[in-house]
């Protein structure tokens, strides 16, 4: 198995290529990118034979198609705003494809996974898969509604709810800023009586009890891909879907929303146009490396971290109401740390799903050919991926509600 990994040496991307080294099925790892000084650093790190860093620019499709061929998959992870780019150029190579997001983006994130799906038929000609969404939400989230949905004659509906705890003594980026601010002032969307519509950034509050020691948060609709791919996939009458988010720093997120500081118009200062979120994400620090996170536990600056994801799936079975829930709490940093030193939690929640996901279609052993979100996956392959969660000490938990009426 051969896999070339477009912004390898990033955060998520440093994850899939560590998990990857550690595969016997895995023959050759490309670490690529813009910054060939990063993947050496990472390929050093690895000290793997089977890895080899590689100067590759997302945009110059020429020299990532001729990257693709020979491949088995690319994994792309980098910012989504490439996607296109790269699911074109990797089709010409000849190989699988495989992204973690698909916004935020220049476009409408409804009109911009319409435009991954169209390239489809092109795949499913061509024999390939391009997998999109691969991460942990998107990804897992998106594998769990599949499984309660498989097990319902009718869907009604779908409530992903995600929230994380953070203790720290400076400010420490876990997700490109790029990505993560811009979906902060994006409009989220809310699927609803068979519709997708936008609602306000922030709205929808409301406290949802996640399991200990997370306890209730606020959470409010946010910005994501579930929304928009499980009403295309899931069918069975689906009629509302959304997804909400929380943490303790919300109202902050919220505030700096308020005053104007991710709005993407150019505004006048001092005789300059500049466009507000220019500025604000630009003064944010990047994602640190594994050798920085190493360092900021030793120091006792990252002190403790962890996330939780929960999906609710309601609907029926022969004539009664179910309830599915799902719930999925991470390992918190210092745990994390133990199997992949030099991770985030959010790093290691999002990249061990994604080199998951990687290892299965590698392999072959994802066989449904086209344009697929992770809800797509047959029982065959979600059990795999269930399993190699939990070796990796993160597992998800099912209840079934049987609703008496």
């Amino acid at each position: 198995m051969k896999v070339l990994v477009m912004g390898g040496y990033g955060a998520q991307g440093s994850v899939i290529c560590t998990y990857l080294a550690k595969r016997p099925e895995v023959s050759e790892i490309v670490c690529a990118g813009r910054n060939l000084a990063k993947a050496k650093r990472l390929v050093e790190r690895l000290k793997s034979d089977k890895i080899s860093p590689k100067k590759l620019d997302a945009t110059k499709q020429d020299e990532l198609t001729s990257a693709a061929k020979g491949m088995d998959l690319v994994v792309n992870a980098t910012v989504p705003k490439f996607n296109l780019l790269v699911m074109d150029a990797v089709l010409k190579g000849g190989a699988h494809y495989q992204d973690l997001a698909s916004g935020p983006t220049d476009k409408p994130m409804d009109k911009f996974v319409s435009q991954q799906i169209e390239r489809s038929p092109k795949y499913a000609d061509a024999g390939l898969t391009a997998l999109i969404n691969t991460g942990s939400s998107p990804g897992v989230t998106n594998v769990l509604v599949r499984h309660a949905a498989d097990k319902l004659d009718r869907v009604n509906e779908i409530k992903v709810r995600y929230t994380g705890l953070m203790e720290t003594k400076e400010f420490i980026s876990i997700w490109s800023p790029e990505t993560a601010w811009a979906d902060m002032a994006e409009e989220p969307f809310l699927y609803e009586n068979g519709k997708l519509k936008r609602v306000p950034p922030f709205s929808g509050e409301e406290v949802y009890p996640f399991p200990e020691p997370f306890g209730p948060q606020k959470v409010v609709h946010h910005h994501h891909e579930e929304v928009v791919t499980l009403p295309r996939f899931i069918g069975k009458g689906l009629k509302y879907v959304d997804f909400k988010m929380g943490d303790p720093d919300m109202p902050i997120a919220k505030a700096i929303w308020q005053i104007g500081l991710l709005g993407k118009k150019s505004v006048d200062v001092r005789g300059k146009k500049v466009a507000p979120r220019d500025v604000f994400v630009s003064a944010i620090p990047p994602p640190l490396t594994m050798e920085e996170v190493e360092q900021k536990i030793k120091e006792g600056i990252l002190i403790d971290a962890s996330e939780c994801g929960v999906v609710e799936i309601a609907g029926e079975k022969t004539g009664e109401k179910i309830r599915y829930k799902y719930e999925w709490p991470t390992l918190n940093v210092r745990e994390a740390n133990k199997i992949i030193p030099g991770v985030t939690q959010e790093s290691y929640c999002t990249g061990v799903p994604a080199a998951i996901f990687a290892w299965m279609l590698g392999r072959g052993k994802i066989k449904t050919p086209g344009v697929i979100a992770p809800e797509c996956l047959d029982l065959e392959v979600r059990n795999t991926i269930f399993s190699k969660l939990a070796e990796m000490k993160i597992p998800a938990y099912e209840k079934m509600e049987r609703i008496l009426s």
